[in-house]
């Protein structure tokens, strides 16, 4: 099965990045240069980013949507699935994604983990 979704993907490919992502080489990245040595370096997908987890923890914040305007620039950088992040229960930044057209939306606003590229 192959359908065609209104954004021009494919379900299976769509469907597939769950599998792809098993083994957790999804890159944060914050701006498209570093989407771009992410995709060269052989991430399957980047998580678009305001600010690294660590910069996060370190000032005692929380994960908030990054700037649409940069999701579109990191977008634009790579041929990757691009992961974006909402507030839990911040609907209107879902809908933002959305529109944006990311391959996978993050409702959350802690952590998971602390990956960094290294140039």
């Amino acid at each position: 099965m192959n359908l065609t979704l209104k954004d021009g993907g494919t379900f299976k490919v769509k469907a597939g990045l769950a599998q792809m992502t098993k083994g957790g080489i999804i890159m944060d990245v914050t701006t498209p240069e570093e989407a771009r040595i992410a995709e060269e370096a052989g991430a399957c997908a980047v998580m678009a980013l305001e600010r690294v987890p660590a910069d996060i923890r370190r000032e005692g914040g929380v994960a908030r949507m990054t700037d649409p305007k940069k999701i579109k620039g990191i977008m634009a950088a790579v041929t990757i699935p691009v992961m974006a992040k909402c507030r839990i229960g911040h609907f209107a930044e879902g809908q933002i994604l959305e529109a944006l057209g990311v391959d996978m939306i993050d409702e959350s606003e802690g952590t998971v983990c602390d990956c960094k590229i290294i140039k």
